[in-house]
This record gives C-alpha cells, sequence and structure tokens, in this order.
C-alpha cells in the first residue's frame, strides 16, 4: 500500500510567540488536508515557548530576529529574507506559503520567482503599527499596499477595517477571517475570585503601549485590596520590574485553555491600547473575544473602536487611556461592590450567544484552505 504524502504548508512569521491566531489558521490548515509547518528565526525565549510547538514541525532560522531599534530591525527583515530564500527557493515541493504581517512577504519576494502560493496574514498592519507622522504613515502604507500587491495570491484580514486601514488597495483576492478563537470548552464559565479583594488581570502582550506603562501609578491610586495579575509575554525587562512591586504577580506565558480558566477567577480583564498608535485605535484583540466567551468583565479604554460596540450593549466599562485617576476611581469602586461585576458577566454570555457564531467562523476558516487544494 503506497502511503500518500501530506503536502507541507509553511508558516513564515518573525517570532515563535506562541500567537493562538496563527495556532488557529494552522488548525484550518490542518482540516484542510495540509500539514502546518512553523518557519520562524532563533528565539531568546526557545526553550520557554518550544512546549507549544509539541504538535507541529518547526523551521528554526539560523539567526535572531531584534526589533529593538530600526537598524537592528531592517538587518533581521533583511536576514529573514535571505534564510528564507535560501532554504527554500530550490524545494520544488513547497508550494504554499503563508506569510504574517509584511515583514513575512518580504521574506517570500524572490519564491515568486517559481510560481509559488504565497497568501499574506495580515495581523497587523505595519504601517500603523507605530506612531509616526502622517506623512511617513502615508509613504509606508503605499509600500506595504504595493508588496501585497504583487507578492500576494490573497491577504487575509481579520475585519474589513483593517482592509480600510492599509487604504484598501486593489489586492488580488481579499479574504476576512474574524480574529475569534474556536470555543468548545464548556466547563469555562465566570465565578470571579470569590474574596473580598479585586483580581484585576492584563493579558496578551505585555508591553508598555498595552497598558504597563500606566501600571505603577494605577497601583499608587488604588485600594490595597487590589491585586493585578500579568500573564502573557512582552517587554520582560519592563515586567520584572513591575513584578517586584507588592500588588502585582506575574505568572508567565499560558496556554489558550489555562488564559480561559484564569479568566473564570479574576474580576475583570483589562484591555487598554495607547491611542497614541494608530493600530490599537482599531484593535481586534483577541482577550477581548476570550472574555465574551468566558463572561469576564472588561474594562476598556474609549479610544479603541471596538468598544462603542460593547458599551452600547453594555458589556463593558470604558476609561480614556491616560486618565489614571478614572481608571483607579473605577477599580476602587468595584472592590467595594462587586455587583455591576455579576451583573456584567451575565449581560457579556448573552451578547456573546447573540453575536458570535464560532462555528461559523471555523468553517468560514476551513473553507479558505480547502479552496487552495483544489488548484
Amino acid at each position: 500500500m503506497i502511503k500518500k504524502t501530506v503536502k507541507k504548508f509553511y508558516i513564515i512569521t518573525t517570532s515563535d510567540f506562541p500567537d493562538n491566531t496563527l495556532f488557529r489558521h494552522a488548525s484550518f490548515i490542518k482540516a484542510a488536508g495540509f500539514e502546518p509547518v512553523f518557519v520562524f528565526p532563533l528565539s531568546y525565549n526557545e526553550k520557554n515557548f518550544k512546549k507549544f510547538y509539541s504538535n507541529y514541525k518547526t523551521v528554526r532560522l539560523n539567526f535572531k530576529f531584534n526589533s529593538t531599534g530600526i537598524l537592528n530591525y531592517s538587518r533581521s527583515i533583511i536576514l529573514l529574507f535571505i534564510y528564507v530564500t535560501c532554504n527554500f527557493l530550490f524545494q520544488r515541493k513547497a508550494k504554499n506559503f503563508l506569510a504574517i504581517d509584511l515583514q513575512g512577504t518580504i521574506a517570500c519576494i524572490f519564491l515568486k520567482l517559481r510560481n509559488v502560493n504565497i497568501y499574506t496574514l495580515v495581523n497587523d498592519n505595519f504601517s500603523a503599527r507605530y506612531n509616526f507622522s502622517k506623512r511617513i504613515y502615508y509613504i509606508l502604507r503605499s509600500i506595504e499596499s504595493f508588496i501585497f500587491k504583487f507578492i500576494s495570491d490573497c491577504c487575509i484580514f481579520p475585519d474589513k477595517i483593517r482592509y480600510k486601514l492599509l487604504g484598501s488597495p486593489r489586492i488580488k483576492k481579499v479574504y476576512y477571517i474574524p480574529n475569534i478563537l474556536p470555543y468548545s470548552l464548556k466547563s469555562f464559565y465566570y465565578k470571579g475570585s470569590n474574596t473580598n479583594k479585586l483580581k484585576v488581570l492584563f493579558c496578551g502582550w505585555l508591553v508598555g503601549t498595552r497598558g504597563l506603562e500606566l501600571l505603577s501609578k494605577i497601583l499608587e491610586n488604588t485600594n490595597d485590596k487590589i491585586d493585578f495579575i500579568l500573564a502573557g509575554s512582552g517587554n520582560q525587562i519592563l515586567i520584572d520590574s513591575l513584578a517586584t512591586k507588592k500588588r502585582i504577580k506575574y505568572i508567565g506565558h499560558l496556554r489558550r485553555d489555562q488564559i480561559l480558566n484564569l479568566m473564570t477567577k479574576v474580576d475583570i480583564n483589562i484591555a487598554f491600547y495607547n491611542p497614541s498608535i494608530l493600530i490599537n485605535r482599531f484593535a481586534l484583540p483577541q482577550k477581548i473575544y476570550d472574555s465574551l466567551i468566558v463572561g469576564c468583565p472588561l474594562l476598556i479604554n474609549s479610544e479603541v473602536k471596538l468598544s462603542n460596540k460593547l458599551l452600547k450593549s453594555k458589556s463593558c466599562f470604558v476609561v480614556k487611556y491616560f486618565d489614571i485617576l478614572k481608571i483607579s476611581s473605577k477599580l476602587n469602586e468595584l472592590v467595594k461592590d462587586k455587583t455591576p461585576l455579576i451583573k456584567m458577566s451575565k449581560t457579556i454570555q448573552a451578547y456573546c450567544k447573540q453575536h458570535i457564531d464560532h462555528r461559523q467562523i471555523e468553517l468560514i476558516g476551513q473553507n479558505f484552505y480547502r479552496q487552495i487544494i483544489k488548484r
């Protein structure tokens, strides 16, 4: 009996940071009959993150991607391009690539010489990721759009707003797969901390612009019965500095099932995005959708567009990002009376059932990759 060879589908990214969105696309790829293979540079966190890739094949490129400063970042993108080209240009059986964002797409440029299929997942709009002047932003956006138009067979966006943010360029094909992960673990539902303390969660990508730059000041202005939990990865120097403070605990990077479980046991989840950065105002964060799944109350800064929709259904509390006193005041109110949290949890669960169809989203993702098989 001849064993059928499963075609490989290569996922080109800059880091082995355990991104649940990428794992989700890997599951779509697998369901469509391909074998997903993650391709990324060496990592400073290789030992810590290795366990997250135990179910996947990986190819590690022989350099470390350094994004600190424009020179290091540019050098790393060039090295990514060189290593991906050297590894795959002459591999005739390597025909399908999922390039993550602009960096991954640039790395695949020479592969177009042998007519491979390059699909770009625009997880983050590169041109909107930094606090540039409008002129620089429009220049970068034009470059980004040009590369996508001429290299990508298709661009996948989490929402139409991200495509519009790119200037709605005439890309060969545009596809939308919402940034909402499947959910079948029915045992996860919100209980709260069941103590006289208020447990506040910061999770996911832990960097200054995701609210951590505010945390020291918030700590100074909040009740001693308010504790803060950090779960995830990011700016380790900042994380370690905050973790030395009395009411802050860092518990590392968790699997998604562990995060969902944690959300059942905290009182409120924080989703803060510094609005000085354009893409932060259009954030579609997984931690918000996971909170909706669990029924965990949310505190979001008002500059995030998604907060408007959730606020209308009373599914979140809203404050301005830099308003330390208002943020602290809201937390101080909640530690004295958690009744609004219980009410919000019930509202969130109702909102989730009405507006989020996990099965439909799963089919959208699987059908996209199944279409590729037919080619």
